[in-house]
């Protein structure tokens, strides 16, 4: 908790759309930094291969199935 009483934001909540996107891959370096790889850039010269983040607005975001189940049990 912060000195407000507040828990800190998790690390995922300052990703965006991209936490429950289908085509986002989560990369932990040995030095402990997490990117998010966007693996619809693979195939797509459109898509940034590490988009800045928050990302909150992309025309290729589809939900992924298992984070989707995730929230929905909540």
């Amino acid at each position: 908790m912060d000195s407000r009483g507040k828990d800190p934001p998790s690390e995922d909540s300052n990703v965006g759309l991209c936490r429950s996107c289908r085509h986002m891959r989560k990369v932990q370096t040995s030095r402990g930094s997490t990117f998010y790889l966007c693996r619809r850039s693979e195939k797509d010269p459109a898509y940034a291969r590490y988009p800045r983040m928050p990302v909150i607005k992309c025309p290729g975001f589809e939900p992924d199935p298992e984070t989707s189940n995730a929230q929905a049990s909540l």
